[in-house]
């Protein structure tokens, strides 16, 4: 048995796939192998994506180790995951696996309002400049989860398509938990002492600004270690969709209703709805220029900024944090 783990961005996909990697000899155990090739170091499958689409110089033979792995392992269930599949053809990722079958294609869904933010907020960490308007407007295809659906039901078939909510009972759940539900393991009987962690922050907004100015600057740093090493300083930096109000929520979601309605007809078949109702909320709290706690976020974006450009090849040293920093986690931020 074949599983494909595709995503979506911002759902716990990083937490997943760092479970899985750390946890991959315990899993083989249980019968479940995660699959070595096509990681190349990695904690997820992103190359083989990358291979098809033509990214970060990678080309389609980075499947070819894969499909030995594949063909030569006799372990009953063997995982794939990577949310770049999302993103990638799905006719292309067919090819690539050859005559191997694929019994199921697991992806998380997330409500449009709260997904699209987080995902800007991942671009802009990974260096992109624009304003989040302009970026709806270029990407404006983002969200229909429908039509990526469908595609890739149209290659491995609808019964192969598990769609699992991101949400449940107005709280995110623990992705890894579910997924090894999916898999049939229950992962408090069989990994009792598991540690939960956040792998793949969003900025808040205010910092989230200070990213973007500095992306502006053509500075050869890796802008996803420099936003890492700034945002791990203090567990307040991180907060998850806070550039929409509910207004402008309710207006997006509006934008998908008839969609997300057919996508649920037609492929989801779990009790629990798929998105949890949109419900009016204050607008939070805002760091103002001046502020205590604006200060000091500016003074580490700065000191990290410093670092860089002292030791611009030793990374570790980016992440020396200052003294006294405070750790106030946004509890709803489980990215």
């Amino acid at each position: 048995m074949l599983i494909l783990h595709i995503g979506t961005h911002k759902t716990g996909t990083s937490a997943l796939q760092a479970f899985l990697a750390s946890q991959s000899q315990r899993l083989c155990g249980l019968g479940i192998r995660y699959v070595q090739a096509g990681r190349e170091g990695r904690k997820a499958h992103h190359p083989l994506g990358w291979g098809i689409r033509g990214r970060r110089g990678y080309k389609p033979d980075v499947w070819e180790p894969l499909r030995r792995e594949l063909k030569s392992d006799t372990t009953p269930v063997k995982l794939i995951s990577s949310e770049g599949l999302w993103f990638t053809d799905p006719a292309a990722v067919r090819e690539q696996l050859g005559d191997t079958p694929v019994d199921r294609v697991v992806l998380y869904l997330r409500r449009q309002d709260k997904y699209l933010q987080s995902l800007y907020k991942q671009t802009v960490a990974g260096g992109r400049e624009m304003a989040f308007d302009e970026w709806r407007e270029e990407f404006h295809f983002r969200g229909n989860y429908l039509s990526v659906v469908s595609k890739w039901a149209s290659v491995f078939g609808k019964d192969a398509i598990v769609i699992r909510p991101y949400e449940r009972s107005g709280r995110t759940i623990d992705v890894v938990e579910d997924f090894l539900g999916v898999l049939g393991i229950d992962i408090k009987q069989v990994f009792p002492k598991r540690r939960m962690g956040r792998n793949n922050p969003s900025p808040r907004r205010e910092l989230l600004e200070l990213f973007r100015a500095f992306n502006h600057l053509k500075t050869g740093v890796d802008k996803d270690k420099f936003f890492h090493a700034v945002i791990l300083r203090n567990d307040a930096y991180a907060r998850s969709a806070d550039l929409l109000d509910y207004e402008a929520c309710r207006e997006l979601l509006d934008s998908f209703a008839d969609s997300n309605r057919a996508l649920v007809r037609a492929f989801y078949s779990d009790s629990e709805p798929l998105f949890p109702e949109l419900k009016p909320f204050d607008p939070p709290e805002i760091w103002r220029p001046g502020s205590e706690p604006y200060t000091k976020m500016l003074v580490d974006m700065l000191h990290t900024v410093w670092c860089a450009a002292q030791a611009p090849n030793d990374i570790g040293s980016w992440k020396r944090a200052l003294p006294n920093r405070s750790k106030t986690r946004d509890p709803d931020d489980r990215e």
